[in-house]
């Protein structure tokens, strides 16, 4: 992900791949990731729910989150909002956005 949190490259439409964000900067030392989740809205003011792309199950692999998405419409800007709980309860939600375009 770039600085801008904007995944890089974008996303081929109607592909599948999978997409991932790092907590580990986020999390205290000693805490862990307990359930994640992730939700697409296309990225318009205000964001509007989607059913472009389809999200896999959302898998922890230590302080990370990952998701297989599917689909999108070329063109179409998506925000991705990725949402970790960690193992004392506390819930932090993070956005990145994901541009559904052909890629080089």
């Amino acid at each position: 992900m770039a600085l801008d949190n904007r995944f890089l490259p974008s996303h081929p439409a109607g592909q599948s791949c999978l997409y991932g964000l790092d907590f580990s900067a986020l999390l205290p030392f000693g805490v862990g990731i307990a359930s994640g989740s992730l939700t697409a809205e296309q990225n318009l003011s205000p964001p509007t729910p989607t059913s472009d792309l389809q999200i896999g199950p959302v898998t922890m692999v230590g302080r990370r989150l990952y998701a297989l998405v599917a689909g999108g419409v070329a063109g179409r800007d998506y925000r991705l909002t990725w949402t970790a709980t960690d193992s004392l309860g506390n819930v932090w939600p993070r956005t990145a956005l994901l541009l559904c375009a052909a890629t080089s």
